[in-house]
């Protein structure tokens, strides 16, 4: 099944890569561009590809095509793509000069709404004009190296037509960088479409950035925690230099903060590529040991060290022909751990299969973003790779789950295969130490005790996989909640909210973060042990922490919550395992309440009477029946109730509650009343129990 679903992405990801294939945009024939019959002409947009008319060291304006002859073209040459293309068509051209690039548009009859041009960045500087009015300029044209003055600022602008027929016209100069021309298509369409296609894109590119951000910081985190797993470590690495690839290309979302000049906007391009290739091919060789892909590693390693070196110390004519280096290179990896997983696959890996699927998709991407590097891509997505990247990085993270809970499963089942090794020890020894009259009595002890022991052990790896259903459920929500915000910004009234969705996007990845390591972290106490360490903690930051949590989940249903504290909210417990209590209960509180309803917390402190600390969550929403009241946090069955707008549950949060409170030495109650609401109430100690000690949980001895 998820082969399947990851074939289906890597059908869609084609599809974008070639639309082409399965679109019919009016594309340019000698120089002219057809949109008389464009399907909607409210609502419209194009990639202005084709054949443009080429003028060869020639810097021509609008006034040089309005006399009776006309400039003839050197080439009508294929947009987007490179101009030292254009050499086999009869005449040559190089790679530094200057050129005239000329387009006419033939606009529906009386057309005159508004129109938006998306104008992407040349490797150096150009003017674009429209008719006789000068649209937009990027550095300085000119036809010399001294005249010329390089920049990148891709630009969104207006333009009102006053006839049917646009001319287009752009003069182009390249004298510092390796390649020259129209590399990247221009979009053209109604203002508003392209305004919302930019506004999406901007939103799309930074939403990728905080994920692969966020999730490079979560394997160093996972390194740090096991440095043995040196593959988290490069894989965090190539995640970080595709995080920082974003920032200058594309968009160029660097300068929403900061300008840092053309060629440092370059050579910060270049270093995050290099980062990308080599912690990518020591990625592929932890994932795939081999003589060879080691061997392959050092040689990248050493070709971009000494890359970036170049890149520091030479103009960017010089230093980007390192990038070159970079398409071997991918194309040796990516053969090299296709081949891999398939032969695992073959061996019927389940693991090997899924990374088979996950490395077709990266072929994918990554030709898709080399033909758009060299020009040869009709593409209007741009790079697409940082976002194959993301469902790679899910998909990692969940082989990652995986092979955590199957390294679990199998300490356990050696733990199982030696308790029962010793067992069958101490009976032989007892056989031929006791008398035959003791000896049955043994065996009745020795069976009572390993029935305790496996109800035990029974019983603590039911509360770990309901921990573990717990977190993985509670993962889903800001993730959701990500993609919620993201479709929001497809609506036009929501357009002037871009920063605050941008933030909390941002904020829900962070997030995602936090709930992975907190769980990394308490994963990692089961290698020996579950412990319990209570300590007196405040109640109230607890409870605030998680109300910030569910806050866009309480506010989308328009649910009023009030917090009451009266008294101290300080109590004894384990933090960590109240988080989960509470997080719980106030998750189901506003599950199932409606609609415009309530969520109420009180914390009360009833120490003095020497009754603890009272923690009581209510709710006005759907109650329960008497007949499921009884059964709450009984095992005899698992059953999960959709909320009011149908949200989905595990059914195993309430039963885990009872347990984690009570071994933090406290009582949960319910009141409830079907249509009226519920209540949970919660009584912990306000101090050290003074027979309690210390308690622990063992995987090994429970």
């Amino acid at each position: 099944m998820i082969f399947r679903k990851l074939l289906l992405l890597a059908f869609l990801l084609l599809s974008a890569s070639c639309p082409n294939l399965f679109s019919q945009n009016p594309t340019a024939v000698k120089g002219v561009i057809d949109l008389r019959h464009v399907a909607n002409k409210d609502k419209f947009y194009i990639s202005l590809n084709g054949e443009w008319e080429f003028y060869w060291k020639k810097m021509l304006y609008p006034r040089d095509f309005k006399g009776q002859i006309l400039p003839e073209p050197d080439v009508y040459g294929r947009v987007p793509s490179y101009w030292t293309d254009y050499s086999g068509t009869g005449f040559k051209t190089g790679k530094y000069g200057y050129a005239t690039y000329r387009l006419t548009i033939l606009l529906p009859e009386k057309f005159r709404l508004p129109l938006g041009f998306d104008v992407p960045v040349f490797d150096s500087s150009f003017d674009l004009w429209v008719n006789d009015s000068l649209l937009t300029s990027n550095g300085q044209t000119g036809k010399s190296e001294e005249e010329t003055r390089p920049e990148y600022s891709p630009g969104f602008h207006r333009y009102s037509p006053f006839n049917d027929t646009l001319s287009i016209v752009i003069n182009v100069s390249n004298y510092q960088h390796r390649r020259g021309g129209f590399w990247v298509p221009m979009k053209l369409g109604t203002f508003s479409e392209v305004r919302n296609r930019k506004a999406n894109t901007w939103a799309g590119d930074y939403a990728t950035v905080s994920l692969l951000f966020g999730f490079a910081l979560f394997f160093i985190i996972f390194f740090i925690l096991y440095p043995k797993d040196r593959i988290m470590a490069f894989f965090s690495m190539a995640l970080f230099g595709l995080a920082l690839r974003p920032l200058f290309t594309s968009q160029y979302l660097i300068y929403d903060f900061f300008t840092v000049g053309w060629q440092w906007t370059i050579r910060l391009e270049y270093f995050s590529l290099f980062t990308i290739m080599i912690g990518f091919a020591w990625f592929a060789n932890g994932l795939y040991p081999s003589k060879l892909i080691r061997y392959v590693a050092y040689i990248i390693t050493s070709v971009f060290i000494a890359a970036t070196i170049t890149t520091l110390l030479f103009p960017v004519k010089i230093f980007s022909y390192s990038a070159l280096a970079y398409y071997p290179s991918v194309i040796a990896i990516i053969f090299y751990l296709l081949i891999s997983s398939f032969s695992g696959m073959l061996k019927r890996r389940a693991i090997d299969t899924v990374y088979f699927a996950a490395f077709i998709l990266f072929t994918i991407g990554a030709v898709h973003d080399s033909q758009v590097s060299l020009g040869k891509s009709h593409s209007p997505v741009g790079y697409v790779m940082s976002f194959v990247v993301v469902i790679f990085i899910f998909i990692q993270a969940v082989l990652l789950l995986y092979k955590w809970v199957m390294t679990f499963y199998e300490k356990e089942k050696l733990h199982n295969e030696l308790e029962f090794m010793n067992k069958n020890l101490e009976k032989l020894v007892n056989e031929r130490t006791i008398a035959l009259k003791t000896r049955n009595e043994e065996i009745e002890k020795q069976n009572s005790r390993i029935a305790l022991q496996n109800k035990q052990l029974s019983e603590t790896l039911q509360l770990k996989n309901k921990i573990f259903s717990v977190i993985a459920h509670d993962l889903r929500s800001p993730v959701v909640n990500i993609l919620y915000m993201l479709n929001l910004l497809k609506e036009d009234e929501y357009k002037a909210k871009y920063d605050t969705f941008a933030n909390s996007s941002i904020q829900y990845a962070q997030l995602v973060i936090n709930l992975l390591e907190n769980m990394l972290v308490w994963g990692r106490g089961q290698e020996e042990k579950i412990k319990y360490s209570p300590e007196k903690h405040d109640l109230a930051n607890i409870i605030l922490t998680n109300l910030s949590i569910l806050k866009e989940t309480s506010d989308r249903k328009d649910i009023s919550v009030n917090f009451t504290q009266i008294g101290s909210s300080f109590a004894y417990f384990d933090k960590d395992l109240m988080d989960i209590v509470i997080r719980n209960l106030l998750s189901n509180a506003v599950k199932y309440t409606y609609r415009g309803g309530r969520v109420s917390i009180l914390v009360k402190d009833r120490s003095k009477d020497g009754e603890g600390v009272l923690i009581k969550i209510c709710d006005n929403g759907v109650g329960m029946p008497d007949e499921k009241h009884k059964k709450l946090f009984t095992f005899n069955e698992i059953e999960s109730t959709p909320g009011t707008e149908n949200e989905k549950g595990t059914g195993l949060g309430l039963k885990l509650c009872q347990e984690l409170i009570m071994i933090n030495m406290g009582t949960i109650s319910v009141e409830s009343k079907e249509g009226e609401g519920t209540c949970f109430m919660i009584v912990l100690p306000e101090d050290k129990p003074a027979a309690a000690g210390k308690e622990e949980l063992s995987q090994s001895d429970q």
